[in-house]
């Protein structure tokens, strides 16, 4: 061989030299490799610290975009349950077959002076539809409390609790034919399912303008399946959503006694 063949870097000759550079270079492809994969293979696949958006041939959840009946009510008026005790103070009033819990500031007064006095009131505010019904309904009022006012109120604090018999088949096509569109002057502003202890119920709120003052009402529509109960707490608007809560545990006070 030529003095160029035997010519050695490191003891080893060119064409050794050139072997080792291609074996190292197999083995820092091998490694790296290896490293790529084994740091893939223990994370899950497609998965982000942050939201993404569905691919466009990904079906969504369908959201609905009809807002809840009291969504645009003050906080007062959405019904939050209250299990608590009832106040020592307050009184219970029954017949034979129900009863119902009240505050002390509430006096019972008798029925038929107090709904002639309501007619009388519509009648003179140029409501006769609501006259009438109140005059005409097959409802059988069993209690009317007063909330003590002046006499300058017009429209005052009151609760009353009427029965009949359910004439539909479900309480809700009760509701949807009681609170439809022969309310005329009343707006729907929310209903609600309540639950009762043995009673399917329902928490209707209305509001309505009777010349030149609001009004708001709230009806627990009640039922057995057979009886029909209805409990009404109404006010003037200013301070309707106020004491709504307790004529919510007023209402949910009620009871059969047999």
């Amino acid at each position: 061989m030529s003095n160029k063949q035997d010519r050695r870097i490191f003891g080893m000759t060119t064409f050794q030299l050139a072997v080792l550079g291609i074996l190292s270079f197999m083995a820092v492809t091998v490694i790296f490799g290896s490293f790529i994969y084994i740091s893939s293979a223990g994370q899950p696949q497609n998965t982000s610290f942050f939201p993404t958006s569905a691919p466009p041939d990904q079906t969504q959840p369908e959201i609905s975009s009809e807002p809840a009946e009291t969504s645009d009510l003050p906080p007062e008026a959405i019904f939050t349950p209250d299990d608590a005790p009832l106040p020592p103070d307050w009184k219970q009033y029954s017949t034979s077959r129900i009863e119902l819990w009240l505050p002390p500031q509430f006096e019972s007064v008798f029925v038929e002076p107090q709904r002639q006095e309501r007619i009388a009131f519509y009648r003179q505010q140029g409501y006769d539809f609501l006259a009438d019904d109140l005059e005409d309904n097959t409802f059988d009022y069993r209690f009317w409390f007063n909330y003590p006012q002046p006499d300058t109120v017009p429209y005052k604090t009151s609760i009353t609790v009427k029965t009949d018999i359910l004439p539909t088949e479900t309480l809700d096509e009760y509701v949807d034919q009681a609170y439809g569109e022969g309310m005329q002057v009343f707006e729907f502003a929310g209903r609600e399912v309540v639950d009762f202890a043995d009673f399917e119920a329902r928490r209707i709120l209305l509001t309505s303008t009777l010349n030149d003052f609001s009004i708001g009402i709230a009806d627990y529509v009640i039922t057995d399946g057979v009886n029909l109960w209805v409990i009404r707490g109404g006010s003037t608007l200013d301070e309707f959503y106020t004491w709504l809560p307790v004529f919510d545990r007023v209402a949910r006070s009620f009871r059969l006694v047999n």
